[in-house]
């Protein structure tokens, strides 16, 4: 339907009612008139011209927008188009010629209606566009212009508003007063937006060129902006705490405005160099929240950006501030906001551990924990999310399996992968403990992720089961050793361990060659220079004990143990008999003494009790008094622990220094450049 002219809606809004009234009294009138006619003359003659017509047209129909009037077929003459301006004068006078003629030809009827209704006979026929005066037109266009937004012109040159010092202290005294204008948070968030966009080749209406005035209109605009906007329309806060806006007209506009604001913001996010101005931002959104909840394009665009911080910030402190604002946002609105920032946080996650090393490893982490706690804030979502990327983890492993290339295996065998299953072995870990699930009366519902995940991480370490990617082996098996510690589900890990002992990296005599030792917690892949070398083979010996004895010390306690560990002592101790390695038969005895210590340990607390093994209520307790370091495995487990603890310490102080003195010699070379200029 085309759109409907201003004159159309005017006489709508103000004629239209009135008009068909008038129209109801005529039609009345006619209808006694005829009756009045049917006795004294002859039956009045349909106009058949008039009825094709307007056949099948109402009122909606007829006064909608540039709708035609259809044609006689009778064509007209000059002088009828002429006079087409007079037809309203010729029908009054033929109204009132009609009205005399009733009171000549039935003077009965005449004095009944002036008895009964005398408005009829006084009624006079206009025309409801020239009754539209000029007064009421010009108010009517002065709605339609209050009612329509201002649209931003570009300035021309020369044109362009300085903001100056007292224009600050203006709004800002206009904001803090007890009833803020909307037209002056209009005008301060179009100031910030070409302050913030300084440098772009767009053009605005204000520019800002003076430093200490953008510093004061920031604070202004990121501070004081969303307490005025809470002065215009209050927040109602419900029983869950969740902030809801009220449905009037001021919401409508204030929200047009913040949706202009929201492109500032957005690109502030993006380019946060510091902590400080992090906070200021995310307070900021946080506090205006409520006004983008309901704009979903918008919310993603502004998510997104509040993510791009939480994962490529250089300073931890900013990330925590993004995350806080994430985790706060998506616990106030988990409906709106919590599936957006799961997915985007997951994929942001990934995109950025494609590099890892001893500097990046700390900031993995720290997105790996920290998009954890997201997931508990609903686990029924974060199962769906959770079971959603799991199985696209099994996709990619299915298809590596099955289509056996040269390259096939590379799809698996990355950072990327690895972190993917370790982020989800952590993300389980913290919410199917046991203890948590006791404390809620209730098991999580994120524990059916348990299976699934175990079944992919085996698949990925038994993928290519060769000594280059033993590291990788080993940093999936301590993934589930974390799994198993916090879960209390039993995985057999020691069998993927003894795959290690047997093979030829620590079977076949080492060739000597002089080589840093390999961090087998920072790469997924040893170099080929490491094959068969003393290096790699001390430690992959150090890695082998060392995961043997943290997943057996996880039963420590446990009133089976002396049962568990026999499949393991029998092999370890036909390897001791046939291996001609000195320093891993050593490694291993010692290992395997502790072992058997621990079993004996056992035997004896259990010689005493009197239950069963179908008692499971007694032997969930079994030595719950107990600390694990004071058994003979957990105390031999709790000082390799130590030691470790120290070596990486000292590894990553090492590193440190490194990276230091690389800083200064390039601030020196820099210096000796510039004073080699500055001599010349």
């Amino acid at each position: 339907m085309a759109k409907a002219k201003k004159s159309t809606k005017k006489f709508q809004s103000k004629n239209l009612k009135h008009t068909i009234e008038q129209r109801k009294k005529v039609q009345n009138y006619n209808k006694l008139h005829n009756k009045g006619k049917k006795k004294n003359g002859p039956a009045p003659v349909e106009d058949k011209r008039d009825k094709e017509i307007f056949e099948d047209m109402d009122v909606e129909e007829f006064f909608d927008a540039d709708t035609e009037v259809p044609a006689s077929k009778s064509k007209k003459s000059k002088n009828e188009s002429e006079d087409e301006d007079s037809s309203s004068e010729s029908d009054a006078e033929l109204h009132e010629q009609d009205l005399k003629d009733l009171e000549n030809d039935d003077p009965e009827f005449y004095s009944y209606l002036k008895e009964n209704d005398k408005e009829l006979l006084d009624f006079k026929p206009v025309n409801p566009l020239e009754a539209m005066s000029d007064d009421e037109e010009e108010e009517e266009e002065d709605q339609v212009e209050d009612a329509e937004p201002e649209a931003e012109e570009p300035e021309k040159e020369g044109q362009t508003v300085q903001v100056t010092n007292e224009m600050v202290q203006h709004w800002d005294a206009v904001l803090k007063s007890k009833e803020p204008t909307i037209k002056t948070l209009k005008t301060l968030v179009i100031a910030f937006k070409a302050a913030v966009n300084t440098g772009s080749s767009e053009t605005y209406k204000y520019s800002v060129t003076d430093e200490k005035v953008f510093h004061k209109l920031m604070f202004l605009a990121l501070q004081q902006l969303p307490l005025s906007v809470q002065k215009l329309v209050p927040y109602k806060i419900s029983s869950h705490g969740t902030r809801n806006l009220p449905s009037n007209k001021k919401v409508a506009q204030i929200s047009t405005i913040l949706k202009s604001h929201a492109g500032s913001l957005i690109l502030l996010l993006n380019d946060i160099t510091n902590t400080e101005t992090a906070t200021l931002v995310l307070k900021s959104v946080q506090e205006l929240l409520p006004y983008y909840v309901s704009h979903r394009k918008l919310l993603k665009e502004m998510m997104n950006a509040v993510v791009n911080v939480w994962s490529s910030a250089e300073d931890v402190e900013t990330q925590i501030a993004a995350f806080a604002f994430l985790n706060n946002s998506s616990r106030e609105y988990p409906k709106a906001i919590l599936e957006l920032v799961l997915k985007t946080s997951y994929s942001s996650f990934i995109k950025k551990c494609r590099q890892t090393n001893i500097h990046t490893m700390p900031m993995i982490n720290f997105q790996k924990n920290s998009a954890v706690e997201l997931f508990g804030v609903d686990q029924t979502l974060g199962f769906q999310v959770g079971f959603e990327y799991i199985r696209q983890l099994a996709i990619h492993l299915r298809n590596s399996v099955n289509n056996v290339t040269k390259d096939s295996y590379k799809a698996i065998y990355n950072w990327q992968y690895c972190h993917s299953l370790d982020f989800w072995s952590r993300m389980i870990s913290v919410h199917c403990n046991p203890e948590v699930e006791l404390t809620n009366k209730k098991e999580s519902a994120l524990r059916q992720l348990i299976y699934p995940l175990v079944q992919v991480t085996l698949g990925a370490i038994k993928l290519l089961p060769t000594a280059q990617f033993f590291p990788l082996r080993f940093y999936l098996i301590r993934s589930l050793i974390r799994l198993t510690q916090n879960t209390g589900v039993y995985i057999p890990l020691f069998p993927l361990l003894g795959e290690v002992l047997n093979s030829s990296a620590l079977t076949k005599a080492p060739k000597q060659v002089h080589l840093q030792a390999l961090q087998f917690d920072l790469v997924v892949k040893a170099g080929k220079q490491y094959l068969g070398t003393r290096v790699y083979q001390d430690g992959l010996i150090e890695q082998v004990v060392e995961l043997v004895s943290e997943f057996f010390v996880l039963y420590c306690k446990n009133i089976a143990f002396p049962e568990l560990i026999t499949p393991a002592v029998i092999f370890l101790k036909r390897y001791i008999k046939k291996s001609k390695n000195v320093r891993l038969v050593k490694s291993l005895s010692v290992l395997l003494e502790k072992l058997n210590a621990n079993a004996k340990y056992i035997e004896k607390a259990r010689a005493n009790v009197e239950f069963g093994p179908n008692n499971r209520v007694e032997v969930n307790v079994f030595l719950r008094e107990v600390e694990w370091q004071q058994t003979p495995l957990g105390g031999y487990v709790h000082v390799q622990r130590e030691v470790k603890e120290a070596r990486e310490k000292a590894l990553r102080e090492a590193a440190q220094s490194d990276a230091d003195n690389v800083s200064d010699s390039d601030a020196s070379e820099q210096l000796d450049v510039a004073s080699a200029d500055e001599s010349e």
